[in-house]
Formats: structure tokens, C-alpha cells, sequence
């Protein structure tokens, strides 16, 4: 998006704090990865595939995922050019698009990416703005077009920060505490599905991260925000 030049120095500063900050304050966090094997396969692994999950864990995921450099898709706000200036101090490739506004330009660049690249891609799937822990299409439509599987991906801690004012109830761990990452069973969609079997695919997925979540949350003692 286009920025004044005050703007861009704001946004700027403001992603080299939050990303200096983060950095010293998760370092301290103790990371337990449910599914090591699937981790060593798709974290630093060649076969591309796309990471799935919800906005609520955005911030730690950028941080942990940044290192691997997947090509994230972020909304066109304002809000969104503050994440994804974080997103690319941690190592993420930034792409920006949304439902509601330039996600079929972000679309064909991720499409490409991942073709020529044969790199990874990953978005949050009820962002930018909710209803939280309900799915849209954006993510899948790219699993379609490439055939790379969605990978459900989740984290909780046993001692979190929730940011309840937010609409996505953002969690943030505490420093030295426990995060435990969880991986779901991964989601092939067909190149020929209909539009009827496509939401049947979305539901899903929708069901699967949300027991992920529900799974990762019990484990860590963590009472999960669902809708109200």
C-alpha cells in the first residue's frame, strides 16, 4: 500500500522494535513440537505445502516460521502493513492481498512462487478480520491451483497473554514459558473440485484446525476463546 513518507518511517520503526523485542522475549520460551517427524519434513523440508492456521497465533508463528522465508499473504490495511514490515524482519517473504481486496493479485504471486520456487506458503485462514476459527476459501483456492497440501499447524502455551479487546483474542506466550506446536493431518484438494466440494473441503479444514487448537489448548491448560 502507499505510505507518506512519515508514515513509512513510523511503520518502519515500529517493526524493527517489535521485532527486536520479540526476538529476546520468545527466545526465552521452551518450543515442544508434537510431531517432530512432520516438523523435520516440512519446516526445512523441500516438498512445498501450505501452512495453515488461525490469526490468533500470528505473532510467535512469524517469529518461530520466519527463519524457513515462506511467502505469507497480509490485508492491504494499514494494520497489515505494521504485520508484514514484522513478518519480513523475521525472514518471511510478505505478499499483500485479502478477500475483500487484491487477493487475486496476491493469489498468482503465491501460485508462482511456489511453482518456480517450490518454496512454502502459509496465511491465516480467518483474517484479516474475522469471524475468528471460521475458515475462508483464499488458502484453499491456492492448495487447488498448485496441488501442495494444507498443513493444519497450532500453537498454545502453558502461560499466555490474550489480548481479549482484540477480535482474534491474540495470544502471546510469556517469557520462559512452554510453547507446544501441533501439526493436523494435511488436506489435498483436487484440481477438479466443484464449488459445492470446495466448501465441503473449507468446512474441513475449519473442523480440523479447530481441533488442533482444542488439542494443543487442553494439553497446555489453556482455556481456548471460542465465538460468542
Amino acid at each position: 500500500m502507499a505510505l507518506s513518507r512519515p508514515k513509512q518511517i513510523q511503520v518502519t520503526l515500529a517493526a524493527n522494535l517489535a521485532y527486536g523485542f520479540c526476538k529476546l522475549w520468545f527466545s526465552t520460551c521452551r518450543v515442544r513440537i508434537l510431531q517432530p517427524e512432520v516438523h523435520r519434513q516440512i519446516a526445512p523440508g523441500p516438498l512445498p505445502h501450505i501452512g495453515a492456521t488461525w490469526h490468533r497465533g500470528a505473532i510467535f508463528f512469524c517469529y518461530f516460521f520466519g527463519p524457513f522465508h515462506p511467502m505469507v499473504m497480509f490485508s492491504q490495511s494499514e494494520d497489515g502493513e505494521y504485520l508484514a514490515r514484522f513478518a519480513q524482519k523475521c525472514g518471511m517473504i510478505p505478499v499483500r492481498g485479502s478477500t475483500s481486496r487484491g487477493g487475486g493479485q496476491a493469489l498468482r504471486q503465491m501460485v508462482q512462487f511456489m511453482r518456480q520456487e517450490r518454496g512454502h506458503c502459509s496465511t491465516v485462514l480467518d483474517g484479516p478480520q474475522g469471524p475468528r476459527f471460521e475458515a475462508k476459501k483464499g488458502l484453499l483456492l491456492l492448495a487447488k491451483l498448485t496441488g501442495a497440501p494444507l498443513m493444519p499447524i497450532m500453537w498454545s502455551a502453558d502461560r499466555t497473554i490474550t489480548l481479549e479487546k482484540t477480535w482474534d483474542r491474540t495470544m502471546i506466550p510469556r517469557p520462559f514459558s512452554t510453547v507446544v506446536i501441533g501439526y493436523g493431518e494435511p488436506l489435498t484438494i483436487p484440481r477438479d473440485c466443484s464449488e459445492d466440494e470446495l466448501e465441503g473441503y473449507r468446512l474441513e479444514l475449519e473442523t480440523r484446525l479447530n481441533a488442533l487448537m482444542r488439542e494443543v489448548d487442553e494439553r497446555c491448560g489453556y482455556k481456548t476463546r471460542w465465538r460468542e
